[in-house]
């Protein structure tokens, strides 16, 4: 694996934990008051899956909303302020032996990302669960999931890897680890931010049964993006760990 130089934060400008709190309080208002619509005027159930698929997408304008107003206001860069990198560039580049920070990460560089996060679903996850698993013998874990991937045909398949492969990976690392944990940064210890993020990324998801898995990845992605200074090997992460699922879920 390559070896990436530990970067420091920038200064991330004012923003705090209320301004986290906002975004993940405008995040599940949104969502709820776009379900009741849908539930009001769709008559289905259960709802179509590409339906189901664009519901995720309300709980977005929290956290790319929040952070978005934040960054105009004080005119912040969402480069510099929240490590988004702009750019992939060849496999190898001299920058990286600089001390500068980046504004991009590399091929390898997104390649070991999606390498971590299938690792991290398709080993870590079931590690973490086995204890229990001794113990308990119908725990289903993915069942929530299973359930939403049954109805997968056609469009709905398409409309459920955009948002759930592509979509949620970008605009939930902006948000949990550019945007919360450099919140958090500012006033706790960077071990104590991590934790607290990651916590903060279980709990928003409302999958008790799924809640150590997330918590799980959300060390694992704030570790990596505490290590790079940029979200960009995290973004690839989070996309491993989702695009497995869903191919395990919809092909096996």
């Amino acid at each position: 694996m390559e070896l990436v130089e530990n970067v420091s934060s920038p200064d991330n400008g004012s923003w705090g934990i209320s301004h986290v709190a906002t975004g993940v309080v405008l995040s599940i208002v949104s969502s709820l008051l776009v379900g009741s619509l849908v539930l009001t005027f769709v008559d289905r159930d259960p709802l179509p899956l590409w339906i189901t698929a664009l519901l995720q997408i309300p709980l977005w304008f929290g956290l790319l909303g929040v952070p978005w107003l934040i960054l105009r206001r004080q005119r912040l860069s969402w480069k510099d302020n929240l490590g988004v990198p702009l750019l992939i560039r060849k496999w190898k580049t001299n920058e990286l032996t600089s001390n500068k920070r980046t504004d991009h990460i590399t091929v390898r560089q997104c390649i070991e990302g999606l390498l971590i996060g299938i690792f991290s679903q398709a080993i870590l996850v079931p590690l973490l669960y086995l204890p229990v698993l001794i113990f308990v013998d119908d725990l289903d874990v993915s069942g929530p999931a299973r359930e939403l991937t049954e109805r997968a045909h056609g469009i709905g398949i398409f409309l459920l890897v955009l948002v759930v492969v592509v979509g949620a990976p970008v605009v939930e690392e902006i948000f949990f680890r550019g945007f919360a944990l450099r919140a958090f940064q500012d006033r706790w210890s960077p071990t104590l931010a991590l934790i607290a993020s990651s916590l903060l990324f279980g709990l928003v998801h409302f999958q008790p049964l799924q809640f150590p898995a997330l918590v799980l990845f959300g060390l694992i992605a704030g570790k990596i993006a505490q290590r790079d200074g940029h979200l960009g090997r995290a973004i690839w992460a989070h996309a491993g760990f989702n695009a497995y699922t869903v191919f395990v879920l919809v092909y096996l």
